[in-house]
């Protein structure tokens, strides 16, 4: 087998987050040295003299971009692929096609023109945060690395099947999967690389701008709360055309043993998923999208989901019938089972302490703060509306829960429904995928026979789903557990079944 290097534009990725610091004071150097032309004809000598460590420094770091480019080599056959890299110690690795988890590539929308994509590909015994492989190669060898994969779990002549939502889909799910944290984290990178580029009295006047905008439209609001909630606002819509240009153009399509999940409009992603690999199958909704009735469903898979800010998606969103129809054509090894057993009313209030607890703390804390600061008492009383909001919307969603929250069981997986945060969870789980199923008890719960469920599945780290509340007789009963936990001590846990 004929062994493969990276495309050379993986020179430039191996040091570009090292340039961009290397050139900023090279550029101050050349600055400097123009001032310095107008009064001294050996202007050129003097940026040399003061940019030659520099201009060293930039030297070793493109020597080590292409010495660690020439060291990571690759084949492959229609076995799987062969690795060898390390700068120093030379490393061998081989990945089987018939062990791949998930393989996936990335046309970013700057190597369009010349066709070059990231590739990665996964398995279950690899690292939990980076891909088992990784590289950016030619389009074309890529997709005959994805044609490989595929061939241990296609026949010959197998009909595929796809589905395709709505851009209204897209869009619903873009409007539910978006926060305004990630709309946070991409203006204060921008901001500050504007404010390293030009300088930082540049950053600095973006910010007072938007202090002054926010001060004219803050309609009789105080000039902080206004600040916040526009601070808010803007991230938040910066967060949806991110998620909704990503998502555009969504399809995915099934094929033998292989689901195939294409997204993007101007960086194109496209995902080949294993289906006896998925660990798990989650239907999401929010408070807002369950009574819309809208759906969006996530898998469980090593190597999809892993890299920054990607959602495991396998259907963005629908409505009831369209999920029903469409996860039986995709994924009709882990069906959806029904609920069977749930919590008793003698422990509804246990779902509705933690948020009212919250809210009295808003309350009362809001309270204290305009009796003891009467003079800014509209300010506080907004902050009280913007922290308070939260808290009631949790109410609300954990009131629902105790409605919602039970455990179904079939031949072949177990169903479980929950509440996480504000997320309504439905989630199916294979058995054969779970490792260890536990109970907890604190103190207030043995009274009631109550106890938490979690349920623990292994794959590159462990991952966990409680479903609280639930009465242990019926638990044990439906999981068929075994005794021993009859006298379960206050705070500890047990483990009642394993795979």
């Amino acid at each position: 087998m004929k062994h493969l290097h990276a495309h050379p534009i993986n020179i430039l990725e191996n040091t570009s987050k090292y340039l961009i610091l290397l050139l900023l004071p090279l550029l101050r150097a050349l600055a400097t040295s123009i001032f310095v032309w107008s009064q001294d004809e050996r202007w050129f000598y003097t940026w040399i003299a003061g940019a030659w460590f520099d201009l060293m420094i930039l030297g070793i770091m493109l020597g080590l971009g292409i010495y660690q480019w020439f060291r990571y080599t690759f084949s492959f056959n229609d076995n799987g692929i062969y690795i060898q890299k390390g700068i120093f110690f030379l490393k061998k690795r081989y990945l089987a096609f018939a062990k791949l988890t998930a393989v996936s590539f990335e046309l970013p929308w700057y190597y369009r023109p010349i066709k070059v994509v990231h590739l990665t590909a996964d398995t279950d015994g690899g690292s939990s945060v980076h891909p088992d492989f990784s590289i950016t190669i030619h389009q074309s060898i890529a997709e005959r690395i994805l044609s490989y994969s595929k061939e241990p779990f296609v026949q010959v002549n197998q009909i595929k099947r796809g589905y395709i939502p709505s851009n209204f889909y897209v869009a619903i799910f873009s409007l539910l999967t978006s926060n305004s944290i990630t709309g946070v984290l991409y203006i204060s990178t921008a901001i500050s690389q504007v404010g390293n580029i030009f300088g930082q009295d540049i950053g600095e006047r973006i910010v007072n701008n938007f202090t002054r905008i926010a001060n004219i439209l803050a309609f009789g609001l105080p000039p902080a709360a206004a600040i916040l909630g526009y601070t808010i606002l803007g991230c938040w819509l910066i967060s949806f055309s991110i998620n909704l240009v990503k998502h555009l153009r969504f399809s995915v399509s099934r094929e033998g043993k292989v689901v195939e999940i294409n997204a993007g409009i101007f960086s194109k992603r496209r995902f080949s998923i294993a289906t006896e690999r998925i660990n798990s199958l989650t239907i999401r909704q929010s408070l807002m999208s369950k009574l819309f009735g809208f759906f969006s469903v996530f898998i469980h898979c090593t190597g999809y989901g892993k890299a920054k800010n990607e959602l495991s998606v396998l259907m963005p969103s629908g409505e009831e019938t369209e999920l029903k129809t469409n996860l039986l054509m995709l994924i009709p090894e882990i069906p959806i089972t029904s609920r069977q057993i749930k919590p008793k009313l003698v422990n509804l209030s246990r779902f509705l302490i933690p948020p009212f607890t919250g809210i009295l703390c808003v309350i009362g804390g809001g309270l204290l703060g305009i009796h003891f600061l009467p003079i800014f008492s509209t300010t506080i009383i907004c902050f009280m509306l913007i922290i308070g909001i939260p808290f009631v919307w949790w109410f609300i969603v954990k009131f629902y829960s105790f409605f919602f929250t039970g455990i179904g069981v079939s031949q072949d997986v177990i169903t479980i429904f929950y509440t996480s945060g504000f997320r309504i969870m439905t989630s199916s789980l294979p058995k054969n995928k779970i490792t260890k199923i536990e109970t907890s008890q604190t103190l207030f719960q043995i009274t009631t026979k109550c106890c938490d469920v979690t349920f623990y599945s292994y794959a590159e780290g462990q991952k966990k789903q409680k479903v609280v509340n639930m009465n242990l007789p019926e638990v044990k009963k439906l999981l068929n557990l075994t005794d021993f936990d009859l006298h379960l001590e206050p705070d500890k846990r047990f483990t009642l079944w394993k795979a």
